[in-house]
């Protein structure tokens, strides 16, 4: 009777891999888990950093391109005595398009701010109003020369409120977020194209 006792308990034995057989398959389940989880985030965190970067690259402020041009030495208009203005200025702007623009019509823009000086006196150019007109005057002489026009920077007082009134009345009631919106747009300046600034780099009149 011993002796068949030994047999049985060998026969026994082969049950055992059952309990590593489950542990594969929980691990695997925890595999797949975990890359549905990685999968889930690159969809919705990876996309988001994506439209961050892309905002923040918009918002980074334009390089400007400076075009210097040669010296201006004209006459000015005569008061008490003959005077002249020797000027030297720069134009700026955003665009390599603009900037070669101006460097093929350059004759036609110094032509355009000679006859412009000319018209100018002493008195009216020593002023800061004079030489913030001066610096308007040129800036749209400049861009009518590469075919450029920007509207007004002061336009009439009634006009941006007729357009903000309209799109106030063209949005419902129930999209809060769509109205503020756009009242920011319709409050927002165009945007300057071409020459957006001329810089005086010397002046003198004598």
């Amino acid at each position: 009777m011993a002796q068949n006792a030994k047999p049985a308990a060998k026969a026994d034995a082969p049950a055992a891999p059952k309990k590593s057989s489950k542990k594969l398959v929980i691990i695997a389940a925890a595999v797949v888990v975990i890359a549905a989880g990685a999968g889930g985030w690159y969809f919705t965190k990876g996309k988001h950093d994506d439209s961050h970067a892309a905002e923040v690259k918009a918002e980074l402020p334009k390089t400007p391109i400076f075009v210097p041009l040669e010296t201006f030495t004209v006459n000015l208009q005569r008061e008490s005595t003959d005077q002249y203005l020797q000027l030297g200025l720069t134009l700026k702007v955003f665009e390599l398009e603009n900037e070669a623009k101006i460097k093929t019509n350059l004759p036609d823009i110094r032509s355009k701010i000679l006859q412009l000086l000319t018209t100018k006196t002493a008195t009216e150019l020593l002023s800061a109003e004079g030489k913030n007109k001066l610096i308007k005057e040129i800036t749209i002489l400049s861009n009518a020369s590469i075919g450029i026009v920007n509207p007004p920077e002061h336009p009439a007082k009634t006009a941006p409120i007729a357009a903000a009134s309209e799109v106030v009345e063209a949005t419902p009631d129930t999209q809060g977020g769509e109205e503020a919106t756009h009242k920011a747009e319709a409050k927002k300046p165009a945007e300057k194209k071409g020459v957006v600034d001329v810089l005086f780099t010397s002046f003198i009149i004598q």
